[in-house]
């Protein structure tokens, strides 16, 4: 990393067949190899058209559920989508940023901020009164969103003795009720 960032974009990712690199300036953007894309990537501006949630919603885990908007496209880039559609499911969604410097030259690799999971695709063209509008809706979900997920658990000395029968860390599990304070920690016997 340089010595101060000035600017800052937001990339996005999905790792349908073909990759969609896609980032929140103009033109191609060239990014340096990371972990992700170890040889590195051309991310394709989408400027103002490109409607991300706020980083916040993502970085705090507010959304579960996010929709990416993709609207003003041309007939060429909504029939590519529909062709692809197949490949869109479940595949991986991240979110990054990338600093550039004074001179608007990156400042080091991207960082990833958001994973996500894509699962519908829809597409739209619809006729407004200067012509016509054509948009890509991609629905993402956050990793924890599926339903299959295991409910939270209470374990007790039974559940841990099943598993291991010498461990003996909540044992004292059976004693706590609701209001009851438990101290913790070596007896003062």
């Amino acid at each position: 990393m340089g010595m101060a960032t000035y600017r800052r974009s937001i990339l996005f990712r999905l790792a349908a067949d073909p990759i969609a690199w896609i980032w929140s300036g103009h033109g191609d953007l060239p990014v340096e190899a990371d972990a992700i894309d170890p040889g590195g990537a051309t991310y394709v501006g989408a400027g103002a058209l490109l409607d991300i949630p706020a980083l916040k919603q993502l970085v705090n885990g507010t959304a579960d559920r996010l929709d990416f908007v993709l609207s003003g496209v041309s007939g060429y880039t909504l029939r590519l989508a529909q062709e692809d559609a197949a490949s869109i499911p479940n595949a991986l969604v991240l979110i990054g940023e990338q600093d550039f410097d004074a001179d608007w030259q990156n400042d080091g690799p991207p960082r990833w901020v958001w994973r996500g999971f894509a699962d519908i695709l829809v597409t739209e063209s619809q006729d407004v009164p200067n012509g016509r509008q054509r948009t890509i809706r991609l629905s993402v979900r956050s990793a924890d969103t599926f339903r299959s997920n295991p409910q939270p658990a209470f374990y007790t000395d039974q559940d841990v003795r099943r598993k291991s029968p010498s461990d003996a860390i909540a044992s004292h599990v059976s004693l706590i009720t609701a209001g009851a304070k438990r101290r913790f920690g070596p007896s003062s016997k």
